[in-house]
Protein backbone atom coordinates (compact mmCIF):
# COMPACT_ATOMS: atom_id res chain seq x y z
CA UNK A 1 0.00 0.00 0.00
CA UNK A 2 1.29 3.45 -0.95
CA UNK A 3 2.32 5.52 2.05
CA UNK A 4 0.70 8.98 2.30
CA UNK A 5 2.86 12.01 1.52
CA UNK A 6 3.34 13.78 4.85
CA UNK A 7 4.90 16.87 3.25
CA UNK A 8 1.70 17.64 1.32
CA UNK A 9 -0.78 19.98 3.09
CA UNK A 10 -3.64 17.68 4.06
CA UNK A 11 -7.19 18.15 5.35
CA UNK A 12 -8.91 15.81 7.74
CA UNK A 13 -10.85 12.81 6.42
CA UNK A 14 -14.17 13.91 4.82
CA UNK A 15 -16.03 10.91 6.28
CA UNK A 16 -14.97 12.08 9.72
CA UNK A 17 -16.64 15.47 9.41
CA UNK A 18 -19.39 14.26 11.74
CA UNK A 19 -16.73 13.67 14.39
CA UNK A 20 -15.39 17.22 13.85
CA UNK A 21 -18.93 18.58 14.24
CA UNK A 22 -19.48 16.48 17.40
CA UNK A 23 -16.25 17.79 19.00
CA UNK A 24 -17.18 21.38 18.12
CA UNK A 25 -20.69 20.90 19.52
CA UNK A 26 -19.26 19.44 22.71
CA UNK A 27 -16.75 22.29 23.07
CA UNK A 28 -19.41 24.96 22.56
CA UNK A 29 -21.81 23.32 25.02
CA UNK A 30 -19.06 23.25 27.64
CA UNK A 31 -18.27 26.92 27.04
CA UNK A 32 -21.82 28.30 26.84
CA UNK A 33 -23.96 25.98 28.97
CA UNK A 34 -24.70 28.71 31.59
CA UNK A 35 -26.09 30.91 28.81
CA UNK A 36 -28.27 28.07 27.50
CA UNK A 37 -29.65 27.37 30.98
CA UNK A 38 -30.45 31.08 31.32
CA UNK A 39 -32.31 31.04 28.00
CA UNK A 40 -34.35 27.97 28.98
CA UNK A 41 -35.07 29.38 32.45
CA UNK A 42 -36.21 32.73 31.00
CA UNK A 43 -38.02 31.32 27.98
CA UNK A 44 -41.22 33.15 28.97
CA UNK A 45 -39.41 36.43 28.24
CA UNK A 46 -38.61 35.44 24.66
CA UNK A 47 -40.70 37.13 21.92
CA UNK A 48 -43.71 35.06 20.89
CA UNK A 49 -42.24 34.55 17.42
CA UNK A 50 -39.17 32.79 18.92
CA UNK A 51 -39.53 29.32 20.41
CA UNK A 52 -37.04 27.05 22.20
CA UNK A 53 -36.81 24.57 19.27
CA UNK A 54 -36.06 27.54 17.03
CA UNK A 55 -33.25 28.68 19.38
CA UNK A 56 -31.80 25.16 19.43
CA UNK A 57 -32.00 24.97 15.63
CA UNK A 58 -30.21 28.33 15.19
CA UNK A 59 -27.45 27.28 17.60
CA UNK A 60 -26.92 23.93 15.80
CA UNK A 61 -26.93 25.70 12.42
CA UNK A 62 -24.28 28.20 13.60
CA UNK A 63 -22.09 25.39 14.96
CA UNK A 64 -22.54 23.46 11.71
CA UNK A 65 -21.43 26.47 9.62
CA UNK A 66 -18.49 27.01 11.99
CA UNK A 67 -17.52 23.32 11.69
CA UNK A 68 -17.60 23.46 7.89
CA UNK A 69 -15.40 26.59 7.79
CA UNK A 70 -13.12 25.09 10.46
CA UNK A 71 -12.78 21.88 8.43
CA UNK A 72 -12.08 23.67 5.12
CA UNK A 73 -9.36 25.86 6.68
CA UNK A 74 -7.59 23.15 8.70
CA UNK A 75 -4.33 21.83 7.16
CA UNK A 76 -1.29 20.00 8.51
CA UNK A 77 1.97 18.72 7.03
CA UNK A 78 5.68 18.13 7.67
CA UNK A 79 8.06 20.81 6.44
CA UNK A 80 11.68 19.73 6.90
CA UNK A 81 12.07 19.49 10.67
CA UNK A 82 8.81 21.22 11.54
CA UNK A 83 5.30 19.95 12.14
CA UNK A 84 3.03 22.63 10.67
CA UNK A 85 -0.65 23.08 11.45
CA UNK A 86 -2.76 25.87 9.86
CA UNK A 87 -6.26 26.65 11.00
CA UNK A 88 -8.84 29.44 11.37
CA UNK A 89 -11.04 31.34 8.90
CA UNK A 90 -11.58 34.75 10.50
CA UNK A 91 -8.26 34.74 12.30
CA UNK A 92 -5.63 32.61 10.63
CA UNK A 93 -3.30 30.70 12.92
CA UNK A 94 -0.14 28.77 12.08
CA UNK A 95 1.44 26.42 14.63
CA UNK A 96 4.98 25.30 13.93
CA UNK A 97 6.68 22.84 16.25
CA UNK A 98 10.22 21.49 15.78
CA UNK A 99 10.07 17.71 15.60
CA UNK A 100 12.66 17.32 18.35
CA UNK A 101 10.41 19.31 20.73
CA UNK A 102 7.52 16.88 20.44
CA UNK A 103 7.07 14.98 23.70
CA UNK A 104 4.58 12.32 22.68
CA UNK A 105 2.02 11.42 20.02
CA UNK A 106 -1.22 9.94 21.32
CA UNK A 107 -4.17 8.56 19.35
CA UNK A 108 -7.77 8.08 20.42
CA UNK A 109 -10.83 6.52 18.84
CA UNK A 110 -14.20 7.01 20.53
CA UNK A 111 -17.40 5.19 19.62
CA UNK A 112 -18.44 7.70 16.92
CA UNK A 113 -14.95 7.63 15.39
CA UNK A 114 -15.05 3.84 15.33
CA UNK A 115 -18.31 3.94 13.40
CA UNK A 116 -16.73 6.43 10.98
CA UNK A 117 -13.45 4.45 10.90
CA UNK A 118 -11.30 7.50 11.75
CA UNK A 119 -8.86 8.37 14.55
CA UNK A 120 -7.93 11.53 16.44
CA UNK A 121 -4.27 12.36 16.99
CA UNK A 122 -2.84 14.61 19.69
CA UNK A 123 0.71 15.91 19.67
CA UNK A 124 2.06 16.85 23.09
CA UNK A 125 4.83 19.33 23.80
CA UNK A 126 6.17 20.71 27.05
CA UNK A 127 4.74 24.11 26.17
CA UNK A 128 1.21 25.47 26.31
CA UNK A 129 0.46 24.73 22.63
CA UNK A 130 0.19 21.01 23.21
CA UNK A 131 -3.61 20.80 23.35
CA UNK A 132 -3.97 22.96 20.24
CA UNK A 133 -2.26 20.30 18.12
CA UNK A 134 -5.20 17.97 17.99
CA UNK A 135 -6.50 16.48 14.75
CA UNK A 136 -9.96 14.94 15.05
CA UNK A 137 -10.39 12.88 11.89
CA UNK A 138 -7.60 10.86 10.27
CA UNK A 139 -7.67 7.56 8.43
CA UNK A 140 -6.03 4.59 10.14
CA UNK A 141 -3.23 4.40 7.56
CA UNK A 142 -2.41 8.12 7.80
CA UNK A 143 -2.49 8.01 11.63
CA UNK A 144 -0.15 5.02 11.74
CA UNK A 145 2.29 6.51 9.22
CA UNK A 146 2.39 9.94 10.86
CA UNK A 147 2.86 8.41 14.33
CA UNK A 148 5.67 6.17 13.11
CA UNK A 149 7.38 9.09 11.37
CA UNK A 150 7.29 11.33 14.43
CA UNK A 151 8.44 8.49 16.67
CA UNK A 152 11.26 7.37 14.37
CA UNK A 153 12.48 10.97 14.03
CA UNK A 154 12.88 11.21 17.81
CA UNK A 155 14.52 7.83 18.08
CA UNK A 156 17.08 8.75 15.42
CA UNK A 157 17.86 11.95 17.28
CA UNK A 158 18.31 10.05 20.52
CA UNK A 159 20.54 7.49 18.87
CA UNK A 160 22.87 10.21 17.59
CA UNK A 161 23.08 11.72 21.05
CA UNK A 162 23.61 8.50 22.95
CA UNK A 163 26.04 6.91 20.48
CA UNK A 164 24.31 3.62 21.21
CA UNK A 165 22.31 2.54 18.22
CA UNK A 166 19.87 -0.26 18.86
CA UNK A 167 18.69 -2.50 16.06
CA UNK A 168 16.03 -4.12 18.18
CA UNK A 169 12.68 -3.35 16.55
CA UNK A 170 10.73 -6.02 18.40
CA UNK A 171 8.07 -5.21 20.93
CA UNK A 172 8.27 -6.80 24.37
CA UNK A 173 5.00 -7.18 26.23
CA UNK A 174 5.25 -5.98 29.83
CA UNK A 175 1.64 -6.23 30.97
CA UNK A 176 -1.67 -7.36 29.50
CA UNK A 177 -4.86 -7.24 31.57
CA UNK A 178 -7.21 -10.22 31.41
CA UNK A 179 -10.92 -10.10 32.38
CA UNK A 180 -9.92 -11.54 35.79
CA UNK A 181 -7.37 -8.73 36.23
CA UNK A 182 -10.08 -6.15 35.42
CA UNK A 183 -12.29 -7.76 38.07
CA UNK A 184 -9.48 -7.52 40.67
CA UNK A 185 -8.78 -3.88 39.76
CA UNK A 186 -12.46 -2.95 39.87
CA UNK A 187 -12.97 -4.54 43.31
CA UNK A 188 -9.85 -2.85 44.74
CA UNK A 189 -10.90 0.72 43.80
CA UNK A 190 -12.05 3.39 46.26
CA UNK A 191 -15.73 2.40 46.62
CA UNK A 192 -16.35 4.82 49.48
CA UNK A 193 -15.73 7.77 47.16
CA UNK A 194 -17.91 6.29 44.41
CA UNK A 195 -20.61 5.43 46.94
CA UNK A 196 -20.73 9.02 48.21
CA UNK A 197 -21.02 10.31 44.64
CA UNK A 198 -23.91 7.89 44.01
CA UNK A 199 -25.66 8.95 47.24
CA UNK A 200 -25.33 12.66 46.40
CA UNK A 201 -26.47 12.05 42.82
CA UNK A 202 -29.41 9.94 44.02
CA UNK A 203 -30.45 12.57 46.58
CA UNK A 204 -30.47 15.22 43.84
CA UNK A 205 -32.71 13.04 41.69
CA UNK A 206 -35.05 12.41 44.63
CA UNK A 207 -35.29 16.16 45.24
CA UNK A 208 -36.16 16.74 41.61
CA UNK A 209 -38.81 14.00 41.70
CA UNK A 210 -40.30 15.47 44.86
CA UNK A 211 -40.53 18.87 43.20
CA UNK A 212 -42.22 17.42 40.13
CA UNK A 213 -44.62 15.16 42.02
CA UNK A 214 -45.06 17.16 45.19
CA UNK A 215 -48.73 16.27 45.72
CA UNK A 216 -48.17 12.56 45.21
CA UNK A 217 -45.13 12.45 47.53
CA UNK A 218 -47.00 14.39 50.23
CA UNK A 219 -49.75 11.77 50.13
CA UNK A 220 -47.24 9.00 50.86
CA UNK A 221 -44.87 10.95 53.13
CA UNK A 222 -46.66 10.05 56.40
CA UNK A 223 -46.64 6.34 55.71
CA UNK A 224 -43.03 6.53 54.50
CA UNK A 225 -41.91 8.31 57.66
CA UNK A 226 -43.76 5.72 59.70
CA UNK A 227 -41.84 2.93 57.96
CA UNK A 228 -38.53 4.69 58.64
CA UNK A 229 -39.43 5.27 62.31
CA UNK A 230 -40.30 1.62 62.84
CA UNK A 231 -37.36 0.13 60.98
CA UNK A 232 -34.68 2.84 60.89
CA UNK A 233 -31.65 0.58 61.51
CA UNK A 234 -32.82 -1.96 58.94
CA UNK A 235 -33.63 0.79 56.45
CA UNK A 236 -30.24 2.51 56.68
CA UNK A 237 -28.39 -0.81 56.66
CA UNK A 238 -30.22 -1.75 53.48
CA UNK A 239 -29.52 1.66 51.96
CA UNK A 240 -25.82 1.31 52.77
CA UNK A 241 -25.65 -2.17 51.20
CA UNK A 242 -27.45 -0.95 48.06
CA UNK A 243 -25.10 2.06 47.77
CA UNK A 244 -22.07 -0.22 48.24
CA UNK A 245 -23.29 -2.69 45.60
CA UNK A 246 -24.05 0.18 43.22
CA UNK A 247 -20.58 1.58 43.88
CA UNK A 248 -18.90 -1.76 43.14
CA UNK A 249 -20.90 -2.24 39.94
CA UNK A 250 -20.25 1.35 38.80
CA UNK A 251 -16.52 0.99 39.49
CA UNK A 252 -16.35 -2.34 37.67
CA UNK A 253 -18.14 -0.83 34.68
CA UNK A 254 -15.79 2.18 34.67
CA UNK A 255 -12.75 -0.12 34.95
CA UNK A 256 -13.88 -2.25 32.00
CA UNK A 257 -14.62 0.82 29.84
CA UNK A 258 -11.26 2.45 30.62
CA UNK A 259 -8.91 -0.55 30.74
CA UNK A 260 -10.49 -3.06 28.35
CA UNK A 261 -7.82 -4.80 26.24
CA UNK A 262 -5.04 -2.95 28.13
CA UNK A 263 -1.50 -3.64 26.88
CA UNK A 264 1.80 -2.15 28.01
CA UNK A 265 4.68 -3.00 25.69
CA UNK A 266 8.29 -1.90 25.42
CA UNK A 267 9.65 -0.90 22.01
CA UNK A 268 13.31 0.15 22.03
CA UNK A 269 13.52 3.10 24.48
CA UNK A 270 9.76 3.68 24.78
CA UNK A 271 6.64 2.24 26.34
CA UNK A 272 3.40 1.97 24.41
CA UNK A 273 0.00 1.78 26.08
CA UNK A 274 -3.19 0.76 24.28
CA UNK A 275 -6.44 0.66 26.22
CA UNK A 276 -10.17 1.41 26.13
CA UNK A 277 -13.51 -0.12 25.22
CA UNK A 278 -15.44 2.89 23.91
CA UNK A 279 -12.53 5.34 23.59
CA UNK A 280 -9.59 3.37 22.17
CA UNK A 281 -6.44 5.15 23.37
CA UNK A 282 -2.81 4.75 22.33
CA UNK A 283 -0.08 6.51 24.29
CA UNK A 284 3.63 6.61 23.51
CA UNK A 285 6.00 7.13 26.45
CA UNK A 286 9.67 7.68 25.47
CA UNK A 287 11.95 6.88 28.42
CA UNK A 288 13.74 10.23 28.28
CA UNK A 289 10.38 12.10 28.49
CA UNK A 290 9.31 10.40 31.72
CA UNK A 291 10.18 12.81 34.49
CA UNK A 292 8.82 10.87 37.44
CA UNK A 293 7.45 7.41 38.22
CA UNK A 294 4.71 6.91 40.82
CA UNK A 295 3.34 3.62 42.08
CA UNK A 296 0.80 2.89 44.80
CA UNK A 297 -1.13 0.16 46.53
CA UNK A 298 -3.92 -0.05 49.13
CA UNK A 299 -5.42 -2.51 51.62
CA UNK A 300 -7.53 -4.39 49.04
CA UNK A 301 -4.85 -4.11 46.36
CA UNK A 302 -2.40 -5.75 48.80
CA UNK A 303 -4.71 -8.76 49.09
CA UNK A 304 -4.46 -9.23 45.33
CA UNK A 305 -0.78 -8.20 45.32
CA UNK A 306 -1.33 -5.49 42.70
CA UNK A 307 -0.04 -1.93 42.26
CA UNK A 308 -0.94 0.98 40.03
CA UNK A 309 1.85 2.75 38.16
CA UNK A 310 1.64 6.34 36.86
CA UNK A 311 4.09 7.65 34.27
CA UNK A 312 4.60 11.41 34.68
CA UNK A 313 5.82 13.27 31.61
CA UNK A 314 6.64 16.87 30.77
CA UNK A 315 3.36 17.91 29.17
CA UNK A 316 1.30 20.99 28.39
CA UNK A 317 -0.29 22.96 31.18
CA UNK A 318 -3.78 21.73 30.29
CA UNK A 319 -2.75 18.08 30.35
CA UNK A 320 -0.69 18.47 33.49
CA UNK A 321 -3.87 18.75 35.55
CA UNK A 322 -4.68 15.13 34.97
CA UNK A 323 -2.77 11.91 34.94
CA UNK A 324 -1.08 11.33 31.60
CA UNK A 325 -0.78 7.53 31.57
CA UNK A 326 -1.19 4.79 34.12
CA UNK A 327 -0.93 1.02 34.32
CA UNK A 328 -3.19 -0.65 36.91
CA UNK A 329 -2.92 -4.25 38.01
CA UNK A 330 0.90 -4.39 38.04
CA UNK A 331 2.66 -7.04 40.12
CA UNK A 332 5.92 -6.51 41.99
CA UNK A 333 8.06 -7.94 39.18
CA UNK A 334 6.44 -5.47 36.72
CA UNK A 335 7.46 -2.57 38.97
CA UNK A 336 10.98 -3.94 39.39
CA UNK A 337 11.33 -4.35 35.62
CA UNK A 338 10.03 -0.86 34.80
CA UNK A 339 12.13 0.83 37.51
CA UNK A 340 15.21 -1.05 36.33
CA UNK A 341 14.70 0.11 32.74
CA UNK A 342 13.87 3.72 33.56
CA UNK A 343 16.47 4.25 36.29
CA UNK A 344 19.13 1.81 35.08
CA UNK A 345 18.99 -0.22 38.31
CA UNK A 346 20.55 2.66 40.23
CA UNK A 347 17.91 2.47 42.96
CA UNK A 348 18.18 4.00 46.45
CA UNK A 349 16.02 1.25 47.99
CA UNK A 350 18.70 0.19 50.48
CA UNK A 351 19.66 3.66 51.64
CA UNK A 352 18.39 5.03 54.95
CA UNK A 353 14.75 6.08 55.19
CA UNK A 354 14.52 9.59 56.63
CA UNK A 355 11.07 10.17 58.12
CA UNK A 356 9.22 13.42 58.69
CA UNK A 357 9.44 14.82 62.23
CA UNK A 358 6.53 13.79 64.54
CA UNK A 359 5.50 17.46 64.78
CA UNK A 360 4.26 17.14 61.20
CA UNK A 361 1.22 15.56 62.85
CA UNK A 362 0.32 18.88 64.51
CA UNK A 363 0.08 20.68 61.16
CA UNK A 364 -1.92 17.89 59.50
CA UNK A 365 -4.35 17.48 62.39
CA UNK A 366 -4.87 21.25 62.64
CA UNK A 367 -5.70 21.51 58.92
CA UNK A 368 -7.73 18.33 58.52
CA UNK A 369 -9.23 17.78 61.95
CA UNK A 370 -9.31 20.70 64.38
CA UNK A 371 -10.33 23.56 62.05
CA UNK A 372 -13.15 21.60 60.31
CA UNK A 373 -14.39 20.44 63.75
CA UNK A 374 -14.33 23.92 65.30
CA UNK A 375 -15.89 25.76 62.32
CA UNK A 376 -19.51 24.62 62.99
CA UNK A 377 -19.12 24.77 66.82
CA UNK A 378 -21.87 27.45 67.18
CA UNK A 379 -24.41 24.79 66.18
CA UNK A 380 -23.21 22.28 68.81
CA UNK A 381 -25.28 23.93 71.55
CA UNK A 382 -28.52 23.45 69.59
CA UNK A 383 -27.88 19.99 68.17
CA UNK A 384 -26.09 17.39 70.38
CA UNK A 385 -25.69 15.02 67.43
CA UNK A 386 -23.48 17.58 65.71
CA UNK A 387 -21.26 17.73 68.82
CA UNK A 388 -20.91 13.94 68.77
CA UNK A 389 -20.07 14.09 65.05
CA UNK A 390 -17.46 16.82 65.71
CA UNK A 391 -15.73 14.76 68.42
CA UNK A 392 -15.81 11.66 66.19
CA UNK A 393 -14.27 13.70 63.37
CA UNK A 394 -11.44 14.84 65.68
CA UNK A 395 -10.64 11.23 66.64
CA UNK A 396 -10.88 9.78 63.12
CA UNK A 397 -8.88 12.63 61.54
CA UNK A 398 -6.24 12.22 64.27
CA UNK A 399 -5.82 8.54 63.46
CA UNK A 400 -5.72 9.33 59.72
CA UNK A 401 -3.05 12.03 60.19
CA UNK A 402 -1.00 9.68 62.37
CA UNK A 403 -0.93 7.16 59.51
CA UNK A 404 0.15 9.93 57.12
CA UNK A 405 3.10 10.89 59.33
CA UNK A 406 4.22 7.26 59.65
CA UNK A 407 4.32 6.88 55.86
CA UNK A 408 6.03 10.20 55.12
CA UNK A 409 9.75 9.68 54.34
CA UNK A 410 12.40 9.98 51.64
CA UNK A 411 15.41 7.99 50.42
CA UNK A 412 18.30 9.31 48.42
CA UNK A 413 21.46 8.20 46.66
CA UNK A 414 23.81 9.95 44.24
CA UNK A 415 21.37 10.02 41.34
CA UNK A 416 17.87 9.09 42.56
CA UNK A 417 15.27 10.36 44.99
CA UNK A 418 12.33 8.38 46.39
CA UNK A 419 9.50 9.97 48.39
CA UNK A 420 7.02 7.81 50.32
CA UNK A 421 3.61 9.07 51.44
CA UNK A 422 -0.02 8.06 51.97
CA UNK A 423 -2.40 7.12 54.78
CA UNK A 424 -4.72 4.21 53.95
CA UNK A 425 -3.07 3.82 50.56
CA UNK A 426 0.72 3.84 50.22
CA UNK A 427 2.37 5.78 47.40
CA UNK A 428 5.97 6.08 46.21
CA UNK A 429 7.44 8.70 43.88
CA UNK A 430 10.84 8.29 42.21
CA UNK A 431 12.78 10.73 40.00
CA UNK A 432 16.32 11.25 38.80
CA UNK A 433 18.21 14.13 40.42
CA UNK A 434 19.38 15.75 37.17
CA UNK A 435 15.75 16.22 36.04
CA UNK A 436 15.11 18.60 38.94
CA UNK A 437 13.89 22.01 37.71
CA UNK A 438 13.90 23.87 41.03
CA UNK A 439 13.88 23.29 44.79
CA UNK A 440 11.67 25.26 47.21
CA UNK A 441 12.94 25.61 50.78
CA UNK A 442 10.01 26.47 53.06
CA UNK A 443 10.10 27.22 56.77
CA UNK A 444 7.27 28.62 58.89
CA UNK A 445 7.73 30.46 62.17
CA UNK A 446 6.93 27.30 64.13
CA UNK A 447 9.29 25.18 62.01
CA UNK A 448 12.08 27.75 62.54
CA UNK A 449 11.75 27.42 66.31
CA UNK A 450 12.07 23.63 66.06
CA UNK A 451 14.86 23.62 63.48
CA UNK A 452 12.62 22.02 60.83
CA UNK A 453 11.87 22.79 57.18
CA UNK A 454 9.91 21.52 54.15
CA UNK A 455 11.40 20.91 50.69
CA UNK A 456 9.49 20.85 47.41
CA UNK A 457 11.48 19.30 44.56
CA UNK A 458 9.97 20.45 41.25
CA UNK A 459 10.43 18.71 37.91
CA UNK A 460 8.71 19.19 34.54
CA UNK A 461 5.83 16.89 35.50
CA UNK A 462 5.03 18.15 38.99
CA UNK A 463 6.63 18.17 42.43
CA UNK A 464 7.74 15.88 45.24
CA UNK A 465 6.98 17.14 48.73
CA UNK A 466 9.35 16.35 51.64
CA UNK A 467 7.73 17.84 54.76
CA UNK A 468 9.12 18.48 58.23
CA UNK A 469 12.71 17.27 58.01
CA UNK A 470 15.59 18.81 59.93
CA UNK A 471 16.76 22.20 58.67
CA UNK A 472 20.33 20.96 58.18
CA UNK A 473 19.15 17.95 56.20
CA UNK A 474 16.93 20.16 54.02
CA UNK A 475 19.86 22.49 53.24
CA UNK A 476 22.17 19.56 52.42
CA UNK A 477 19.63 17.89 50.14
CA UNK A 478 18.75 21.15 48.37
CA UNK A 479 22.43 22.05 47.81
CA UNK A 480 23.25 18.57 46.50
CA UNK A 481 20.29 18.53 44.09
CA UNK A 482 21.17 21.97 42.70
CA UNK A 483 24.86 21.01 42.45
CA UNK A 484 23.92 17.80 40.64
CA UNK A 485 21.71 19.69 38.17
CA UNK A 486 24.47 22.23 37.42
CA UNK A 487 27.22 19.64 36.92
CA UNK A 488 25.22 16.92 35.13
CA UNK A 489 25.74 16.62 31.38
CA UNK A 490 22.65 14.47 30.84
CA UNK A 491 19.61 15.91 29.06
CA UNK A 492 16.53 16.21 31.24
CA UNK A 493 14.34 15.24 28.23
Amino acid sequence: MTKPDLTKPTRQEPRGFLAVFAFELQAKLRAYWPMLILIFAQKHRLPESITIPMVIGIIILLILVHSILFYLNFYFFIDENQFILKKGYLRKKVLSIPLDRIQSVNTNQNLLQRLLNVHSLEVETAGSVGKELKIYSLSGAYTEHLTEFLQSHKEKANEKDSESISNDNEEKEILKLSPLDLLRIGISQNHLKTGLIILVFTSQIVDQIQDLFKEETDAYSDSFQSIIANSSILFFAGLTIIALLASVLATLLYTVIKYYDFRLVKHQESYKITTGLIDKRKVLLPFNKIQQLNWETGPIKKIFGIFRISFKQAVSKQTKQKQVADAPGCLEHHISSIRGELFKDDLPDHSEKIYSHPRYFNLLWLQRGVIPAIAPSVFYFHEPLLLIAGVAWLIISGLYCRMMVRKSYFQFNKTQLIVGKGAINTEWQQAESFKTQSVDFRQSFFQKRRGLATLRVNNASGQMNIPYISEDMAHQLMNYLLYHVETSREKWM
